[in-house]
C-alpha cells in the first residue's frame, strides 16, 4: 500500500497535515507491515506492503531515477528479467524499473509490463503526477487534488490524513446499492478519484486532469494453431507459466480450493513448481452443520467431498476447510469500512473469505492463490456459442450442444429459442416476452435492490443504472464480443478494495495465475469450437483437467454455490435485523433511502429453509444485506448512533 502527498506551491508554509509520518499512521491498520516513511520538502511518501509482497519495509525508498523523478511501485512485475533485459537494468528493483521503462516507452511501458500493480511517478521540475494501475486486476489507487495540493494513496483514508476533507458521496452510495459500478472512476467521497485499470492519469497545477486508457482486451489478437490438443497443450504451458509468475518470492504459498474446473488445475501446477517435498496447504468452505441441503438446479452446494477426493490424488496437499460457523453477512463489517474506505455492495457476499484468510494465516501463508479468472477463461462455458452456431448454420455443432446442455431440463425447441433466437430480441422485446412465460415475476433488480422506487427515481439511481447500459438479470450475448462486453459492464465491481481489506486484516497478499496477462489474451483469442465442442461445453479445461482430478469431478456439470447455506445466517439474526429495520426507518434520510416495509416483509414471511422461490428468496438474501450494509456505513462515516 502506499500513499503520496505534494505540494505545488514552493512558496506555502508546509503542513503538518502532509507528512509522511500522518501518511504512514494512515496505512497501518489491520495486521502486520511496518511502514516506511520519505520527506523531500513538502513531498511526503509512505509505503507499507503485506507479507507475501516482493517488496520489503527495510530500507525502503522512491526511487530516484537520474531525471530527478521519483517512482514508487506496488505490486507485482511478472516481467521484470524481460525488461531489465530490455533496459539494461536491475531485475529486482521494480520501482527504478517501472520508471526507466516509463521513461524510454512512455505509456507503452504499461503495455509491456505483464503484473498487478499501481505505481505513481513524480516529476518536481515539471510540476507532474503519473499515476497507473495494471490491466485486468491492481491493488487500488485512489487520488484528490485542489489548487496546489495533491495526494495519491492505495485507500482513501490517506487522502484525508493528507488533509482533503471526508464528505460521503450519496451518489455512489446509492449507485452501489443498485449493483451499478459502471463509472471506474468513482469513490465513495467528494471530491475523490479512482484510477481505473489499464489507465494512467496525469496530474498538473492548474491544469485539468488527463485520463488514458493503455489497454483493451477486446483488441486480444485471434488465436489459430493447428489442432485441438495445440490449443490444450498451449493453454496448459501459459497457465503453468501465470502460477510459476505468481509464485515467485513466496516461501509459503496457499490456495483456494473448490470442486470446480479451474481452482484445481491451479492447485496441481503449483504443486510441480513449489521444491521437492514441500506441501501445499489449501483452503475450502462449506456448509455449516443444520445445513438443510436444498440448491438450485445445477449447483453443488457442498464442495468439501470432492475437494477431498482431489486431495487425496495428490497426497502433497494439505487441505484446509472452514464452515465461518457463527459468521454473518455483516462479519467485521466496521473493520472493512476503515480497511476499504467505502462499501461495495459485494462486500455482503464475500464473508466467506474471511474463513479462507483466517485459515491460511494460521496455517503460516504468505501468499494466497485464486482462480477468479477461470471462468471468464481456460473455464468459459461459451454460452454464445448457440447464436453463433445458428448464425454460422454449424447445425450439427448446434443439435449436440441443445441435447448436452447441462442442468436443462427444456425441450429441445424450447432450448433452441431461449438460447439460439431470445438472445437477438431487444430488451423491450425480451421484456414483454417474459410477462407472458413469467407473468408476475419481478425484475431481479427490483428484488436485489434495498432502495425504494421513489428515491431510485429522485436520486437519478434509476437514469443512471440505465444509461450505463446495465444488466442485472438479462445474460443472452449474441457474440464472443457481446459477451465479454456484458461480463465487465460493472467494471471490477470494487474487487480490488475488497482483496487489498482482506490481506490488511490477514497479513497476507493475494494473487490469480488465471489473471495472468498472457494466459487471457490467449484465451481471449481462442475460436468458439475450443470452448463448446461435439456438444460439451467447456470443453478446454475439461480436456486439460484430464489426468488431474477424479473423473467424476472432470465431468462434474455443476457449478459451486459458495455460500448455499446462507439462509442459517441471516435466520439466526433475523430478531435482530427486524429492529435494525426500525431503526433504520426511524432515520428521516435512510428511512426514504431504503425500502423498508419491503425488507421487513420478507423478513417476516422467511421461515429459515432453503426456497428456490425468487420472489420471496432474493429480497432477504440480497436487498435485505445490502440495505443494512448501506445504512452502517452512513453511520460509519458521519458517527452517527442508530435512533
Amino acid at each position: 500500500m502506499l500513499a503520496f502527498a505534494w505540494s505545488w506551491d514552493e512558496g506555502r508554509p508546509d503542513s503538518p497535515n502532509d507528512s509522511a509520518g500522518r501518511l504512514a499512521a494512515s496505512l497501518s491498520a489491520g495486521i502486520g507491515g511496518a511502514v516506511a516513511t520519505f520527506d523531500r520538502g513538502r513531498l511526503h511518501v509512505a509505503y507499507r506492503p503485506a507479507s507475501g509482497y516482493p517488496t520489503a519495509v527495510r530500507g525502503w525508498r522512491p526511487a530516484e531515477l537520474d531525471s530527478g523523478r521519483l517512482v514508487v511501485f506496488h505490486g507485482f512485475f511478472d516481467n521484470a528479467v524481460e525488461i531489465a533485459g530490455q533496459l539494461d537494468a536491475e531485475p529486482s528493483d521494480f520501482q527504478r524499473l517501472y520508471g526507466l521503462a516509463v521513461e524510454r516507452w512512455g505509456d507503452e511501458a504499461d503495455r509491456r509490463i505483464v503484473g498487478e500493480y499501481c505505481a505513481v511517478q513524480a516529476d518536481p521540475g515539471a510540476g507532474l503526477l503519473r499515476l497507473s494501475r495494471s490491466p485486468l486486476r491492481a491493488p487500488p489507487l485512489h487520488y484528490a487534488f485542489e489548487g496546489a495540493r495533491v495526494a495519491a494513496a492505495s485507500v482513501p483514508r490517506a487522502l484525508f490524513a493528507a488533509g482533503f476533507p471526508q464528505r460521503l458521496d450519496r451518489t455512489h452510495l446509492a449507485d452501489s446499492a443498485l449493483i451499478n459500478f459502471a463509472d471506474a472512476e468513482a469513490t465513495w467521497f467528494e471530491g475523490t478519484r479512482r484510477v481505473p485499470l489499464g489507465s494512467i492519469v496525469e496530474l498538473r497545477r492548474d491544469r485539468p486532469r488527463e485520463l488514458r486508457a493503455f489497454y483493451d482486451l477486446a483488441a486480444a489478437p485471434e488465436v489459430r494453431l493447428a489442432s485441438p490438443q495445440d490449443y490444450v497443450e498451449r493453454a496448459a504451458a501459459l497457465l503453468s507459466e501465470g502460477v510459476a509468475a505468481c509464485l515467485a518470492g513466496s516461501p509459503k504459498p496457499g490456495a483456494t480450493l473448490s470442486s470446480g474446473l479451474d481452482s484445481p488445475q491451479v492447485v496441481a501446477h503449483v504443486l510441480r513448481h513449489l521444491p521437492e517435498g514441500q506441501r501445499l496447504p489449501t483452503f475450502t468452505f462449506h456448509p455449516e452443520p443444520g445445513w438443510d441441503g436444498g440448491v438450485e438446479p445445477g449447483m453443488n452446494g457442498n464442495e468439501r467431498p470432492m475437494v477431498e477426493a482431489f486431495a487425496a490424488m495428490h497426497p502433497r496437499i494439505d487441505p484446509h476447510f472452514t464452515d465461518n460457523r457463527g459468521a454473518g453477512h455483516d462479519h467485521r463489517w466496521p473493520e472493512m469500512f476503515h480497511l476499504i474506505g467505502g462499501a461495495p455492495s459485494g462486500l455482503c457476499n464475500m464473508y466467506v473469505f474471511h474463513g479462507l484468510f483466517a485459515k491460511a494465516r494460521e496455517a503460516g501463508c504468505d501468499r494466497l492463490l485464486l482462480a477468479e479468472w477461470g471462468n471468464y477463461t481456460f473455464s468459459d462455458n461459451g454460452a454464445w456459442a448457440f447464436p453463433e452456431y445458428f448464425r454460422r448454420g454449424r447445425w450439427g455443432e448446434l443439435v449436440r450442444a441443445l441435447k448436452r446442455r447441462a442442468s436443462d431440463p427444456r425441450s429441445l425447441p424450447r432450448k433452441f429459442v431461449a438460447l439460439c433466437l431470445v438472445p437477438f430480441l431487444p430488451d423491450r422485446a425480451w421484456r414483454a416476452m417474459m410477462r407472458v412465460w413469467h407473468p408476475g415475476q419481478s425484475y431481479w433488480l427490483d428484488l436485489m435492490t434495498p432502495l425504494s422506487p421513489a428515491f431510485r427515481r429522485a436520486s437519478g439511481a434509476d437514469r443512471r443504472f440505465r444509461g450505463a447500459g446495465l444488466r442485472i438479470d438479462r445474460y443472452h450475448p449474441r457474440s464472443r464480443r457481446d459477451a465479454y462486453r456484458r461480463l465487465f459492464q460493472n467494471n471490477e465491481s470494487e474487487s480490488a478494495e475488497i482483496y487489498q481489506a482482506f490481506e490488511q486484516m490477514y497479513g497476507i497478499a493475494q494473487r490469480d495465475p488465471t489473471a495472468y496477462r498472457p494466459f487471457v489474451e490467449f484465451c481471449f483469442g481462442l475460436p468458439t469450437e475450443v470452448f463448446v465442442r461435439d456438444g460439451e461445453q467447456r470443453w478446454l479445461a475439461k480436456q486439460m483437467a484430464r489426468g488431474i482430478m477424479p473423473e467424476e469431478q472432470r465431468a462434474n456439470r455443476r457449478n459451486g454455490r459458495w455460500d448455499s447455506d446462507w439462509h442459517l445466517r441471516i435466520a439466526r439474526r433475523r430478531d435482530a435485523y427486524l429492529a435494525e429495520l426500525d431503526a433504520i426507518e426511524r432515520d428521516p434520510e435512510l428511512g426514504a433511502m431504503l425500502d423498508v416495509p419491503r425488507l421487513r416483509a420478507a423478513l417476516e414471511q422467511f421461515d429459515g429453509a432453503t426456497d428456490l422461490d425468487t420472489e420471496k428468496m432474493f429480497p432477504v438474501e440480497f436487498a435485505l444485506p445490502r440495505g443494512v450494509l448501506t445504512a452502517r456505513f452512513v453511520r460509519h462515516v458521519e458517527g452517527r448512533n442508530a435512533p
